[in-house]
């Protein structure tokens, strides 16, 4: 089952149905939101994560519609003080 609040990276494949839906992921892509592959292997160690539902999925979706944004300047505060945090981890 697909957790949305986790961090973990999912990988689904989807059909597209029109040229919409298709723009649509266009845009998720060029925010970094998504990535698109081509043809993606689907055993490949680079693609992690269980195979998601279709009810999760949808799920998921909902989520997301519902849940509040941030701001790109405090998602950027937030990721540097992670940072900070990793660093002290790491030395």
């Amino acid at each position: 089952m697909l957790h949305p609040q986790t961090d973990l990276m999912q990988t689904i494949t989807i059909e597209i149905t029109g040229n919409n839906a298709l723009q649509a992921l266009r845009e998720l892509e060029q925010d970094h939101q998504i990535r698109i592959l081509a043809e993606p292997e689907i055993h490949s160690p680079v693609l992690p994560g269980e195979p998601i539902s279709e009810e999760d999925f949808k799920k998921w979706i909902k989520y997301a519609e519902e849940s509040p944004t941030s701001s790109l300047s405090e998602a950027k505060q937030r990721w540097a003080a992670q940072k900070k945090k990793l660093q002290k981890h790491i030395r």
